[in-house]
């Protein structure tokens, strides 16, 4: 195993998950880090968010299928982005799913059937990091026999804290039995206000009152912002991509904006996209830095 292998994950859906995985893949990439991106979620959105599903490149979870049902060796979409290659997730993670309900029916070792066919290619990378569905069952406790360490994002709302727990009840049970060196590296606020300082207060208190010393709730807090969300999902760029795109439209002339405009092609970038990038930027280094294995690169 990659002792720098992050699984994302929350029992809820749409509290970031896929996102900040997203992210911390691209900007870890960026800054001079091999990174490979899994994708267990058969929603496959992590193809979305880094654009590769735009482009017709994702099998859709075939590669990982195939690799676990005959053992062929493990084929990474490669160069998504300059350091970064991704398994990708859909249609046939499902049915991946089920194979392992399967075969964990008769052997509860099957569970580690991930971890064993990632082994051999996640140690060619400085980092892996997982993108896992929501609501627990085979998929979750897959992607925590095959981390080193578990990342849970979560919004302010009660479904999200609720999936927090099942999560942390998730990765009890997996490290108990399964993967003893699995650690909880944090709780990663997402989607606040940059205006609800009391808000945010009130929930890392919350947060911090629930979990002890299990984990800390990480400085760092993702903003919220809509109308870039929407952006960078549909055109498949990460939040410092989206900047450079913000930094280009505030140089357009009034008269190249009414040209543009008259043509019905206006942009609408969001305010938000510098604070954004910034958010994650904070995000990936307080994440690389709590992981004591660096790439020699980066010492």
């Amino acid at each position: 195993m990659n002792s720098n292998t992050i699984v994302f994950g929350n029992g809820k859906g749409g509290v970031g998950k896929t996102s900040i995985c997203a992210n911390v893949a691209g900007m870890s990439a960026q800054s001079g880090w091999k990174v490979l991106a899994v994708d267990l979620d058969p929603q496959g959105n992590l193809g979305s968010d880094l654009g590769y599903k735009q482009a017709g490149r994702s099998d859709e979870g075939e590669g990982l299928l195939q690799a676990i049902v005959t053992s062929s060796p493990l084929q990474p979409l490669q160069g998504v982005r300059p350091n970064l290659d991704v398994i990708c997730g859909g249609r046939s993670t499902t049915d991946l799913l089920a194979v392992l309900t399967n075969r964990r029916s008769v052997d509860p070792s099957a569970v580690g059937d991930i971890a064993k066919v990632l082994a051999p290619l996640s140690e060619s990378y400085d980092l892996v990091v997982i993108d896992s569905p929501p609501a627990g069952g085979v998929a979750v406790d897959a992607a925590l026999a095959a981390a080193s360490h578990l990342v849970i994002p979560v919004k302010f709302d009660e479904g999200s804290i609720d999936g927090l727990e099942l999560m942390a009840r998730q990765f009890g049970a997996v490290r108990q039995i399964i993967n003893p060196n699995l650690k909880l590296l944090g709780v990663v606020l997402f989607d606040f206000s940059t205006q609800g300082k009391v808000i945010r207060h009130e929930v890392r208190k919350q947060l911090v009152d629930e979990l002890g010393d299990a984990a800390p709730v990480m400085k760092s807090i993702i903003r919220r912002a809509e109308r870039a969300a929407y952006d960078m999902r549909r055109s498949g760029i990460l939040a410092h991509e989206y900047r450079v795109q913000a930094d280009e439209d505030a140089k357009v002339s009034i008269a190249e904006r009414i040209r543009k405009s008259r043509a019905g092609e206006a942009t609408h970038i969001s305010t938000a996209a510098t604070g954004l990038a910034e958010d994650y930027a904070k995000l990936v280094t307080e994440i690389l830095l709590s992981l004591g294995d660096l790439p020699a690169q980066i010492r």
